[in-house]
């Protein structure tokens, strides 16, 4: 299943070799970009110390104890990751009714499509309760698998008081425990909470690996493969929502913008810019769309093969001599 994740493959060397030579650390902490599988890759290493299948074969994905990771439901699999307030007891019961409903439709949106961004309707941080709940269980013998797996998502979000509470865990976790946090902001962490892991570091996806994945596994055409793998920078989950969503309209709304601009007819430009008063979002992907065609036009003399907007060349050959 690891081939599923692109871009990582010294990460996942390390692993596996930890898993084969029977070396598998207490704690890891998985830091980098963004979007570039740091979570989907440390569910699959604890599915893979867990896995029953042939030690070739894993993580296999299809065996009762890959089956419940994947699901989130194994006894020996917690996922802890900023939330509002949950009010949640030891044994893991959450007593707010409505914040209940937002948790299992996080877990839901996280196992259906997890490059999609969720909100919560309130603001959220890994809280003192939640890292209290996950001390109570590290203590407990594994149900089913060989050792107990916690996965701390987004650990930069532990307040001063849970990271001080969760050092040591991080210090002494039991032998049949792996604690992995995620982070993309390393430098938000406490130094002796980094210093209590083995550091796994991420990088950014190149662009080319991305434009494969939208092509082969979203079906896109190649223009529109290389513009969200060009506005991703990096960030495989970007691209896959930007696949998702319908960006056709704001890639007309970039065109008519860059007709306005070789025109110079400035009461059309008044004109247009009022369509997006209050848009904040929609601006954002018109300037993504933006950077793109100016990346274009100073490649257009010296690199051309480079030129993303390869349907419209006549109108990057007409920036350029604006420029």
């Amino acid at each position: 299943m690891f081939e599923k994740i692109k871009g990582q493959n010294k990460a996942i060397s390390l692993l596996k070799r930890a898993v084969e030579s029977g070396k598998i650390a207490n704690s890891y902490l998985f830091y980098g970009p963004a979007g570039v599988g740091k979570f989907t890759t440390a569910l699959y290493f604890g599915m893979m110390i867990n896995c029953s299948a042939a030690h070739d074969k894993r993580p296999c994905g299809y065996c009762s104890s890959c089956s419940k990771f994947r699901n989130f439901s194994h006894p020996d699999f917690l996922f802890t990751f900023p939330t509002p307030k949950l009010d949640i007891s030891l044994d893991g019961e959450i007593k707010s009714a409505k914040i209940l409903e937002e948790y299992k439709d996080y877990i839901k949106n996280k196992i259906e499509n997890p490059w999609k961004k969720f909100y919560f309707s309130q603001n959220i941080e890994i809280r003192i309760d939640s890292i209290r709940m996950l001390e109570h269980r590290i203590n407990l013998s594994p149900n089913e698998g060989t050792k107990k797996i916690y996965i701390v998502e987004h650990a930069e979000m532990l307040n001063e008081k849970t990271a001080n509470a969760f050092l040591k865990t991080l210090e002494e976790p039991p032998h049949d425990t792996v604690i992995i946090l995620t982070t993309s902001k390393l430098n938000a962490l406490l130094p002796t909470i980094i210093s209590r892991c083995q550091q796994i570091k991420f990088y950014p996806i190149s662009q080319k690996l991305i434009e494969e994945e939208l092509k082969n596994q979203r079906y896109l055409e190649d223009t529109e493969a290389k513009i969200f793998a060009r506005i991703a920078n990096g960030n495989m989950e970007k691209a896959l929502v930007l696949a998702e969503e319908d960006s056709s309209e704001v890639r007309q709304n970039v065109l008519i913008f860059l007709q306005i601009v070789i025109s110079q007819n400035d009461a059309k430009f008044i004109e247009f810019s009022a369509n997006f008063k209050g848009s904040k979002n929609i601006l954002q992907e018109l300037i993504s769309h933006l950077i793109i065609w100016i990346s274009d036009i100073a490649y257009l003399q010296n690199y051309p093969e480079n030129i993303i907007n390869i349907d419209s060349l006549e109108m990057v050959k007409q920036l350029f001599m604006k420029n």
